[in-house]
């Protein structure tokens, strides 16, 4: 990954190869929101899934990103070139809900630390830079939404202080902290309300119970 400025350009061509949908093991990051949607669209859809926890017994699994206890959940892969659960005949079976991570690429966004984000490019696959000149920010504005956004400076906004928070709760109530994490960050939502109401109640619970577990 090579940092990239808003205000940049950069060449690409989409070659329907499904390149980028392989070698993929525990590199595809399921955010809060990627996972509300699929939940819904599964639910809406007719498929056996009724909630965010189906989606992500079935398709994700969770990846420790810090040793406070940090995590994040990645979409699984399958077969010996560790592809996309998701791609078939290299094509994506759920293009209209697919996560932020698969939208934006070769863009990746990612909090830069001051309560802001920043980008970099994937160069991974040479050939996809082979083609016209993609601004950065408009390539990101059309593949993100208002909710997107909203969803970002949330999670950006909160993330050092809820690693904080794990790092200094005792080593006993450890496993407490990490399943308050799992429920607040993506398990406790109703379907059928707004995510991101939801989503700034639950960071804001999960901060308080951490604290509590932290002495604070």
């Amino acid at each position: 990954m090579i940092p990239i400025k808003t205000t940049d350009r950069f060449p690409f061509r989409c070659r329907q190869c499904g390149a980028c949908c392989r070698r993929v093991r525990e590199s595809v990051p399921l955010e809060s929101l990627d996972v509300f949607r699929l939940a819904k669209f599964f639910r809406d859809s007719g498929a056996k899934i009724w909630s965010i926890d189906d989606v992500l017994a079935e398709y994700a699994e969770p990846v420790l990103l810090h040793e406070s206890g940090y995590l994040a959940f990645m979409l699984k892969t399958v077969g010996e070139d560790d592809a996309c659960i998701f791609l078939k005949d290299n094509r994506c079976t759920i293009h209209d809900v697919n996560p932020r991570a698969c939208r934006t690429y070769p863009i990746s966004i990612g909090p830069n630390g001051k309560g802001d984000y920043e980008q970099f490019i994937s160069m991974e696959q040479p050939h996809h830079n082979n083609g016209p000149q993609m601004s950065v920010k408009k390539w990101v504005q059309r593949r993100c939404s208002k909710q997107d956004f909203a969803f970002w400076d949330e999670e950006y906004n909160t993330v050092k202080e809820i690693a904080q928070l794990l790092e200094r709760v005792p080593e006993c109530d450890k496993p407490r902290a990490l399943m308050l994490f799992i429920r607040y960050k993506y398990s406790d939502f109703d379907l059928d309300k707004s995510f991101i109401e939801q989503y700034k109640r639950n960071n804001n619970r999960l901060i308080a119970a951490l604290r509590r577990l932290a002495g604070e």
